[in-house]
């Protein structure tokens, strides 16, 4: 495994992620071994490489759900544990490649995540809504459809969207592109990858992504 674009690795202010030498087991077989990164605010950074290397496991270790056996992770100043999960995860909009949707319509995609506590308070204008769905290539009429009426790129379109309008500190997705055509990925990808006070994490194998991306952690 190597780091390209290698910083820093010691904690700084600046720093959101950082993982010092991390192992991490899954369904037995050790498929991260001694990797260490550091995501500082704002950054946005790709991990990238063939099938199997880990990519998709690396997210769901450090958001608590796959144990790490070995090394340390430090996620918005605290240690990653079971004390301080839920405080993590609060600041973290996470979107996983494969999401089974409990909904019956676009709408509640987007203002579901508001019905939670811990979202409460940021439920967002509908003027805002529509300013992301734009900005995302989507007619905000899609907001009224059934979810088995629209497409698979629009799907995942109006979950980047529903992510992008909680505000965490911290966006963390995977294959964020892999449903779109090419002149959506480019335009989806400028537009997320410009948030200048957004830091994201995501798995990609789209060179463009990748390309634009501020840093590549290669497995």
């Amino acid at each position: 495994m190597k780091l390209l674009d290698k910083k820093e690795l010691n904690a700084n202010h600046n720093s959101l992620v950082s993982a010092n030498n991390i192992s991490v087991i899954y369904e037995t077989n050790e498929v991260i071994k001694n990797l260490s990164f550091q995501i500082n605010k704002g950054e946005k950074v790709v991990i990238t490489g063939e099938s199997g290397k880990g990519k998709s496991t690396i997210l769901n270790a450090l958001l608590g759900f796959i144990p790490i056996i070995n090394g340390e992770v430090i996620l918005f100043n605290k240690d990653l544990s079971s004390e301080n999960i839920a405080e993590i995860r609060s600041q973290v909009a996470w979107l996983p490649q494969e999401t089974t949707l409990h909904f019956k319509s676009v709408n509640e995609i987007i203002y579901s995540p508001f019905t939670f506590h811990v979202n409460k308070l940021n439920s967002p204008p509908k003027s805002e809504v529509n300013q992301i769905l734009k900005s995302l290539n989507i007619l905000p009429e899609l907001l009224n459809k059934e979810i088995d009426e629209i497409s698979g790129g629009q799907k995942q379109r109006i979950l980047l969207a529903s992510a992008l309008l909680l505000k965490k500190k911290l966006l963390i997705v995977d294959e964020p592109t892999s449903s779109l055509d090419e002149k959506n990925k480019k335009s989806i990808t400028d537009f997320i990858l410009s948030q200048n006070n957004l830091t994201v994490l995501a798995v990609s194998h789209d060179p463009y992504w990748i390309q634009q991306s501020d840093k590549i952690i290669a497995l």
